[in-house]
C-alpha cells in the first residue's frame, strides 16, 4: 500500500507541476492509484463520489454569492465605494495608497474574491498612484496586498468552501475571520503611514465636513449592505449561507437594475454566464477533491498526519507553529480553495487532537492560504497586478515583501491570539 501511496503523491505533484488543472489532475491521479493499489473494482464509485462532494446545500450559496458581486461589479458602482474610502482615509499619509486599502476593505464585503477586487480596484488605482508620484511597482504591491482581506470579510467563498468540508458552522467562521480581516488592513495602512513619510507621499486635499461624510455614506451605503444582508441573515438564525445568498443575489440586481440604473438585459446575461463558469470552475474541483479525499482516507493519510504532527510535539503552540509552516508552504504553490478541499481534513484533525478550537484554526487557515497569493511561484494576485502594472515581477516583488512581513505578523496575532478570531463569535453565541 506504501507503494500505491507514494505512486499517487509523486503523480499529483508531476501533473501539478506541469501544469494540468488541479481537478483533472486530482481524478488521474486517483485512477493510477486505484490502478498501482488491485482497488480498480472501485472505478465506478469515482462518479458518485464527485456528485456527493458537490451535493452539498450549504454549497449552493458559492453561485448566488458570486452572482452578486458580479452584479455590483457589472453595475459600475465602484466609484461610490471609492469616493467613501477618499473621504475616510485619504487624509493620512500616502493618501492614494491608504485609499487603495480602505476601498478595499470596503469592497471584500461585496466580491469574497481577491481577484475581483484587483479586477474592479486595480484598473483605477494603479493608473492614478503611478499619476500622482508613485512608482507603478508599489502602486502594484499595495493593490495586491490589500486583495488578500477580500476572501477575510463576508462573504467569502473560500470560507463556504472550508465550513462544507468541515462541518463547520458557516456563520460562526464568517465572524471569525471578519477581525482578522480588518486587522489586515489595518497593519498595511501602518506600513504605508511609515513608508509616506519616508518617500514623502502625501495626503488628499478634499471637504470632509460632516455634510460631505454623510453624502459619500449615502451614495455608498446600498452595495455596502450587502454583507451586512448576509451576516444578519446567517448570524441572526433567519436564514441559511444559500438563503443569505440568493437574497443578497437579488439585492444586487435591484441595486444595478432600479437604483443606479447602470445595467441592461444584455449586461444582465453576460453577468449570468460569467458567474455560472466561475462557479462551475469551483464546484468541479471541490467534486474531483471528494475523490481526492477518500483515497487519502483509504491510505489513512489523517491518522499518520495527526501523529506526525502530535509526535513532533502536543503542546498546541508548537503544533500551530507547524500547521503554520506546512499551510505557508501549500500556499506558495496551491490555490486556497484547492489547498483547503486536498489538505483540510487531515490538517484539521490533527489540530483537534492537539487540543485547537476549530473555528481558531479556520480563521488561521482561511488567513494563511490567503497570504500565498502573494507568494511565487503561485502568486496569482502578484501577476495579476503586474499585468495591470507592467513594471516587471523582480520591482513589484521588491515593493511587495514589506506587505508580506507585516501580513505574517498579523498571522502570528491571530495564531496566538486567539480572542482576535473567537471573540466575535462569542460574543454571537457560538
Amino acid at each position: 500500500m506504501m507503494l500505491s501511496l507514494g505512486l499517487f503523491i509523486v503523480s499529483f505533484l508531476f501533473l501539478l507541476i506541469t501544469g494540468l488543472p488541479v481537478a483533472w489532475t486530482m481524478v488521474i491521479s486517483s485512477i493510477i492509484w486505484l490502478a498501482t493499489s488491485g482497488q480498480m473494482a472501485f472505478l465506478p464509485v469515482l462518479p458518485e463520489r464527485i456528485f456527493q462532494g458537490i451535493d452539498v446545500f450549504v454549497l449552493m450559496a458559492i453561485p448566488l454569492f458570486i452572482l452578486a458581486g458580479e452584479l455590483i461589479n457589472a453595475g459600475r458602482i465602484t466609484d461610490k465605494l471609492i469616493h467613501l474610502a477618499n473621504v475616510l482615509f485619504g487624509w493620512l499619509p500616502g493618501g492614494l495608497a491608504q485609499v487603495n486599502i480602505g476601498a478595499s476593505i470596503l469592497f471584500s464585503g461585496i466580491t469574497g474574491v481577491a481577484l475581483g477586487d484587483i479586477a474592479a480596484l486595480g484598473k483605477v488605482f494603479i493608473p492614478s498612484m503611478a499619476k500622482n508620484g508613485y512608482s507603478p511597482a508599489y502602486a502594484a504591491a499595495v493593490t495586491a496586498s490589500s486583495s488578500i482581506i477580500g476572501p477575510m470579510v463576508p462573504p467569502s467563498l473560500i470560507v463556504v468552501i472550508y465550513g462544507s468540508m468541515t462541518s463547520i458552522s458557516i456563520g460562526a467562521l464568517f465572524a471569525a475571520c471578519i477581525l482578522p480581516g480588518l486587522l489586515i488592513g489595518v497593519c498595511q495602512m501602518i506600513l504605508v503611514w511609515f513608508q509616506a513619510r519616508k518617500r514623502g507621499y502625501g495626503s488628499i486635499e478634499m471637504e470632509r465636513s460632516p455634510a460631505a461624510v454623510g453624502k459619500a455614506v449615502r451614495q455608498a451605503l446600498p452595495p455596502l449592505l450587502i454583507p451586512l444582508i448576509i451576516l444578519a441573515g446567517i448570524l441572526g438564525g433567519i436564514m441559511t449561507p444559500t438563503e443569505a445568498g440568493g437574497l443578497a443575489a437579488f439585492y444586487a440586481l435591484l441595486i444595478a437594475f432600479f437604483l443606479y440604473r447602470s445595467m441592461t438585459i444584455r449586461q444582465f446575461f453576460s453577468v449570468l454566464n460569467e458567474s455560472a463558469v466561475f462557479s462551475a470552475q469551483l464546484l468541479i474541483i471541490v467534486g474531483c477533491g471528494a475523490i481526492f479525499t477518500w483515497v487519502m482516507g483509504m491510505e489513512n493519510v489523517p491518522a499518520m498526519v495527526e501523529g506526525l504532527v502530535l509526535g513532533t510535539s502536543v503542546h498546541p503552540a508548537v503544533v500551530l507553529l507547524i500547521l503554520n509552516l506546512i499551510m505557508l508552504v501549500l500556499g506558495m504553490f496551491i490555490d486556497p480553495t484547492a489547498a483547503i478541499i486536498l489538505f483540510i481534513p487531515v490538517l484539521s484533525e490533527a489540530a483537534k487532537a492537539a487540543g485547537i478550537d476549530p473555528v481558531h484554526f479556520g480563521a488561521i487557515v482561511i488567513l494563511n492560504l490567503n497570504i500565498g497569493l502573494l507568494t511565487p511561484p503561485l502568486g496569482v494576485c502578484l501577476y495579476a497586478a503586474e499585468r495591470i502594472a507592467d513594471c516587471g515581477l523582480g520591482q513589484l516583488l521588491k515593493e511587495t515583501w514589506p506587505f508580506l512581513a507585516v501580513s505574517l505578523i498579523a498571522l502570528a496575532l491571530v495564531t496566538y491570539i486567539p480572542a482576535v478570531s473567537l471573540w466575535l463569535p462569542h460574543l454571537l453565541g457560538f
